[in-house]
């Protein structure tokens, strides 16, 4: 096997339309597909794509703070933490400053993790270029 590359992240999730309504109306991501029949949304997270899909049981994994998570970067930590919590979205981490990041982590409606980041060099994304 050769993997050679990351072709999106994956949260699972209970309700179709109140994770879109989440991930596009209170986060701004862009909604690139939805297939409500079989409860599955795309969204745009450059330079990778972040997948939602309802409990299914030919999936094995279900909804909730499992461990993994998506990190996605933003320009004011802060800002965003205290907007998110005045929609009534749970903080699972406060904000925090690092020698080379801020951080913070909240969830969204299942508990799935959402790490919000900002890199000091005022970078994002991937680093090194795609081979």
């Amino acid at each position: 096997m050769n993997a050679k590359a990351a072709d999106f992240v994956f949260h699972t999730v209970s309700d179709i339309e109140q994770s879109v309504s989440f991930y596009r109306d209170t986060l701004g991501l862009a909604l690139e597909s939805l297939d409500e029949e079989s409860g599955w949304a795309e969204f745009a997270l450059p330079p990778t794509t972040l997948a939602l899909g309802e409990v299914n049981p030919a999936v094995p994994l279900s909804p909730g703070a499992g461990g993994v998570g998506v990190s996605m970067a933003v320009d004011d930590v802060e800002s965003a933490v205290e907007r998110l919590r005045d929609e009534g979205m749970a903080v699972l981490m406060e904000p925090q400053e690092f020698p080379t990041c801020a951080m913070a982590m909240v969830a969204d409606p299942d508990d799935n993790p959402i790490m919000l980041h900002r890199r000091s060099d005022g970078t994002h994304g991937r680093r090194d270029p795609f081979p």
